[in-house]
């Protein structure tokens, strides 16, 4: 990233909490030495062109106190990137990402 060889994007936003993190939806659960994600993030801008994406996920009960935040490698599979159309600033490459059984290395 500080070489500008890789692109990193953060993924918050969801299709239907939007930017409310505190009541975000995907979940990671921690199974042995991974944790395993799913859900869907919205609006992630450089999504499309992302090495890697600082994702905030539910590991635990409601509210703030709840998240964490995981580093999801693209690609990985389960994660689905699509670009999404939209108005204005194209350059941007937003995108809808979707994590199906996404299995991320625990630190």
């Amino acid at each position: 990233m500080i070489s500008g060889k890789k692109v990193m994007s953060l993924a918050v936003s969801e299709p239907t909490h939007g930017s409310d993190v505190a009541n975000l939806s995907t979940t990671a659960e921690r199974k042995g030495d991974y944790y395993i994600v799913n859900g869907a993030k919205k609006w992630i801008t450089g999504g499309t062109r992302a090495s890697f994406f600082t994702t905030a996920v539910r590991t635990g009960g409601a509210g703030a106190k709840g998240l964490s935040l995981l580093l999801v490698e693209a690609p990985t599979p389960g994660l689905t990137i699509t670009r999404m159309k939209t108005t204005g600033w194209w350059i941007s490459s937003t995108a809808y990402l979707e994590f199906d059984d996404v299995k991320v290395h625990s630190p």
